[in-house]
């Protein structure tokens, strides 16, 4: 698979999220033993990327031994789809209320991040997400909350590690890497935090950060950051760029105790159910 080369430095892997996705299926698929995964970053300013691959851009699929290229998201979708069903890996579970829970997260992440970004252009700092911000920027904001409030309570609900069981989904390649997003450009230029009371939710992304999928898949904060400045035509920090490459997969430690808390009353009214 081609991967988006990082803005920083075009040996590393950039902030796509297709391509994140993409990768995570194929590694659900490589972790079975069914396909041989060999991931390969590329600059799309390059001749010869231009000269292979005119108009397309990553992630692109090639299947060496078909000989067969998929440079369109729905094409490389379908594939994996049917390599799924070929080698029986239910990667593509359907569940509709999952789908309606998680749909346009991150489209409404976007609108805050532009309202919030446009209202901050010019300062030094981010403003503080408070009473008297624009009613744009506010209405946007309560909105990527609500969403995050449901996703937390539908984790409640299922009492699972991933979005339908104990096993990771395409559900999951697709909303793990968005809500890192979330949480990365949130608290870097945003001066936005998820809130610490969805236990269910953080407990979530902790788990993705323990999902080997994820982690191989998953770009430095410093491309990510450098990623969405460029989407946002906002200053590049020369410092930053010059930094050794950090992946944030920890999350805050009072919430951490948080989960421990959680999951002992989980063990405990299981048992309790047992002996009754």
């Amino acid at each position: 698979m081609l991967r988006q080369a990082s803005g920083i430095d075009s040996r590393r892997i950039g902030a796509c999220l297709f391509c994140q996705e993409f990768w995570m299926e194929l590694y659900a698929l490589y972790e079975v033993g069914c396909v041989r995964v060999e991931v390969k970053t590329v600059n799309v300013n390059s001749e010869g990327f231009k000269r292979n691959f005119s108009g397309a851009q990553p992630p692109i699929m090639v299947e060496e031994e078909k000989g067969t290229t998929y440079a369109d998201n729905s094409e490389i979708e379908r594939r994996i789809f049917h390599l799924c069903q070929g080698f029986h890996v239910p990667l593509f579970e359907k569940d509709l209320q999952v789908e309606k829970t998680i749909q346009n997260l991150y489209r409404n992440f976007k609108i805050f991040l532009q309202a919030k970004a446009t209202h901050d252009k010019g300062k030094r700092h981010p403003s503080a997400i408070e009473e008297g911000l624009p009613p744009q920027v506010t209405s946007s904001h309560n909105k990527l909350l609500e969403q995050l409030a449901n996703i937390d309570q539908l984790l409640a609900d299922r009492s699972s590690r991933y979005l339908l069981s104990e096993s990771m989904t395409e559900y999951d390649c697709e909303i793990m890497p968005r809500l890192h997003h979330i949480r990365i450009i949130g608290e870097r230029l945003l001066n936005f935090y998820i809130p610490r009371q969805f236990t269910h939710l953080w407990a979530y992304i902790l788990t993705a950060y323990r999902t080997a999928a994820f982690i191989e898949s998953c770009p430095a904060d410093q491309d990510i950051l450098h990623h969405y400045k460029e989407q946002l035509n906002l200053a590049i920090d020369m410092r930053v760029t010059l930094e050794a490459p950090t992946k944030t997969l920890t999350i805050p430690e009072d919430v951490l105790q948080d989960i421990r808390r959680l999951n002992n009353g989980i063990q405990t009214g299981e048992g309790s159910r047992q002996n009754n």
